[in-house]
This record gives C-alpha cells, sequence and structure tokens, in this order.
C-alpha cells in the first residue's frame, strides 16, 4: 500500500515542518504516546524510555504505539542503523514507494521491516526527515513553540522532554488541518445564483 497524497502546503508556514503530512490519525497518535512517556505506565511496555535503545527511543515507542506491539515484536534488525538511516533507505521519497532494505524482518511476528514504514507512512511519517527530527526533537518550529512556553533547551533524551515536544507537535498538526479545512471552504466555488424571475406584466388595455 503506497502512502496517501500529500496535502498542499500552506504559505506563510517553515517547510521543515511541513514535511510531515498532517493527518488526525498522528495527532492522536502523539498524543497517546506523550501520555504513557508522562505518566510513566508502559501497559503492554516493559521497560523504562530509553533514547539508545532503538525500541524504546523517541521513534521506537512511537512506532510501538501505533502497531501495538512491544519490544520483542519491534526487533527488526534495527541495530544495522538509526531509525533515520534505515528510514532513508526505506522510503524512495520523489516517488513516494517503499522498498523493504535487506528483506529484515520481524523475528516475533516475520513481518518485514518495509510493514513498519508502511504503516508509519499512513499516519503521515512519510519522509526520512520525519523521523529524524522527532528522533533528535530538532524541528525548529516546534521548538520555537515550546520556547515560547518557556521550555528550552529541550533534550532529546528526557522523556518528558520528548512528551511535551510530541504534544507540540500535535497541536501544530490540528491547526494545520483546521487551516486547510478553512481554506478549502474558502475556495469552494459560489453557489450559482438563480435567475431573478421577473414578472411580466400585461398590458394595459383601455376601453
Amino acid at each position: 500500500m503506497f502512502p496517501a497524497a500529500r496535502l498542499p502546503r500552506l504559505e506563510g508556514i517553515s517547510s521543515a515542518a511541513l514535511m510531515m503530512r498532517p493527518t488526525p490519525e498522528l495527532a492522536a497518535l502523539l498524543r497517546r504516546t506523550a501520555d504513557r512517556l508522562q505518566a510513566q505506565h508502559w501497559g503492554f511496555w516493559d521497560r523504562e524510555y530509553c533514547w539508545r535503545d532503538s525500541t524504546r527511543c523517541n521513534c521506537g515507542l512511537l512506532v510501538r504505539e501505533a502497531l501495538g506491539w512491544n519490544q520483542q515484536q519491534l526487533s527488526l534488525h534495527i541495530h544495522r542503523g538509526t531509525w533515520r538511516t534505515i528510514a532513508q533507505t526505506a522510503y524512495r521519497t520523489a516517488a513516494f514507494v517503499l522498498r523493504d532494505p535487506w528483506q529484515a524482518r520481524c523475528q516475533a511476528t516475520g513481518l518485514r521491516l518495509g510493514y513498519v514504514f508502511e504503516k508509519m507512512a499512513e499516519l503521515g511519517f512519510d519522509r526520512p526527515e520525519d523521523f529524524a527530527a522527532l528522533e533528535e526533537l530538532s524541528d525548529p518550529v516546534i521548538l520555537a513553540r515550546l520556547a515560547e512556553k518557556g521550555v528550552e533547551p529541550v533534550r532529546r533524551d528526557h522523556a518528558l522532554h520528548v512528551a511535551l515536544y510530541m504534544r507540540e507537535l500535535a497541536d501544530w498538526i490540528e491547526e494545520q488541518l483546521q487551516a486547510q479545512a478553512q481554506l478549502s471552504h474558502l475556495t469552494q466555488p459560489l453557489p450559482k445564483a438563480k435567475a431573478t424571475e421577473v414578472a411580466v406584466r400585461q398590458p394595459l388595455r383601455l376601453r
């Protein structure tokens, strides 16, 4: 399955943040993951957050929440690279086509690595830069928004900072969706006015 067509970009907003395709599903996913991080209540997750572990890092936890997998189910030979480098291999950005790097498969489910990226692309994570920005907490638009709220500097390996970043990103996504809906409404063609019915008077007859 290929990623959905990308939505048109809005003018006046940083292109760095707009690499991510805003979807309501992605906003909800970010909020759920942030809630788990901040509450330190893992449910099916059996260990605490760890930035250096690809199954418990920023992207790893988001993917696990998206797929409902535990740590073992996400053991996708990720040691061959980081989420950023593997995403760069998995995506052919120009054509929005996914390919399966190394035919790597999950040890528990047998699913190929490409399946993970296909599912994330459906949610809106459809470029390598999306993974890189989340892993490093580096999107300048989100960082600026956090700074306005007094959250700076942001540490990429601090669970609370990751949760705050994810929530701010979810807020940004929802704002983009709202702006796109308003723009779509404004660009709708106006309904054609009905032709004014002109009453035809009968000529006055003099007797």
